[in-house]
């Protein structure tokens, strides 16, 4: 009877692995009974795994490079060429406002290369479009690095899209940053780029220019004893500030600065000041818009008896930084 118990108790495992196999075999039998149907599971699983890989942080270019490793392209002449292709590609320098057309054959294997400095608070904006017969993928990516050289180590900090739509990134650090265009192995494509650099934000005084500011960051102030923690904008008293970004204002009065306010957009991002104003426009606590009027220049706190201007500064968790870069002009793109 023991015994009797045991075999009941081991027939269930059996009966699911007997089931297991029958159904294995019956989903290999219908692969090799319909060919597309063996086709469609191996794009299925393709693509599966393409996701799972750029789930895991891989960027479309190291799946591709991940794709000719499998392929078995990846030491071959053609493939370390196409590895190869973006450190032997010489880098044009990006003007203030350009636009290029990015042509690739078949039958070649390169990159295209677009380098410029940027410091924090800069901004690149861009539009990449392709022509409507085009196929096969182009890889198209932002990329940063401390030094620039082309051994350096790159990071991708931004996938561009060829959407014909206008993009924008501001810089986060400085350093450099390259723009990188290669497609796939054996494709013909056509691409247009414009592309632009300027200053993030808009201009904090209203109506004016970057040659309205006079002192700058780090000029020494009382005789080298400090420096200069922003910029001076001079305008007419009266003149309207503006909010920058969006977020929310604390004014204040006292000290160097006089009448000032410190605009926040939120725990994490800079805290942008305004010093020496004449009176406020809004209240303390309150929230604003980009653009929105918050105050009016005049020459409070020490700047007394001076000419009359905005102190702008730019405050993150290490102190002020150069606002200049922040609100340099941005030209318009190409074709708008």
């Amino acid at each position: 009877m023991t015994e009797l118990k045991n075999q009941e108790s081991r027939q269930p495992g059996r009966r699911r692995t007997l089931l297991l196999a029958l159904l294995l075999a019956s989903l290999i039998g219908l692969l090799y009974a319909r060919p597309s149907w063996r086709h469609d599971a191996g794009a299925t699983a393709a693509r599966a795994t393409h996701a799972v890989l750029l789930i895991a942080g891989m960027s479309p270019r190291d799946v591709y490079v991940w794709r000719l490793r499998l392929a078995g392209l990846y030491d071959t002449p053609i493939g370390l060429a196409w590895r190869e292709a973006v450190a032997a590609a010489r880098p044009t320098a990006l003007d203030n406002r350009q636009q290029a057309r990015l042509v690739f054959r078949p039958e070649t294997v390169r990159a295209r290369v677009f380098e410029t400095p940027l410091a924090r608070g800069m901004a690149l904006r861009w539009r990449l479009s392709r022509a409507a017969p085009d196929s096969g993928r182009l890889f198209a990516s932002l990329q940063h690095s401390d030094d620039g050289r082309a051994s350096a180590d790159w990071h991708t900090v931004a996938t561009l899209h060829a959407d014909g739509r206008p993009h924008q990134y501001t810089a986060r650090d400085n350093g450099h940053y390259r723009l990188v265009f290669q497609p796939e192995l054996g494709v013909s494509i056509q691409a247009r780029l414009a592309i632009v650099r300027g200053g993030s934000l808009p201009f904090p005084v209203v109506g004016g220019h970057e040659y309205d500011i006079g002192g700058g960051f780090g000029a020494p102030r009382d005789g080298g004893k400090r420096r200069h923690k922003g910029v001076d904008i001079f305008a007419d008293r009266d003149t309207a500030v503006r909010a920058v970004v969006d977020g929310r204002v604390s004014t204040g009065n006292g000290g160097l600065g006089g009448h000032y306010i410190f605009l926040s957009s939120g725990f994490i991002g800079p805290r942008f000041y305004y010093a020496h104003l004449d009176h406020f426009a809004v209240k303390s606590g309150t929230r604003v818009d980009a653009g929105q009027i918050i105050g009016y220049v005049g020459n409070s706190g020490n700047a007394a008896g001076g000419p009359t201007h905005l102190h702008f500064g730019v405050y993150v968790a290490g102190g002020a930084i150069d606002p200049a870069p922040f609100i340099r002009p941005m030209p318009n793109l190409p074709g708008d």
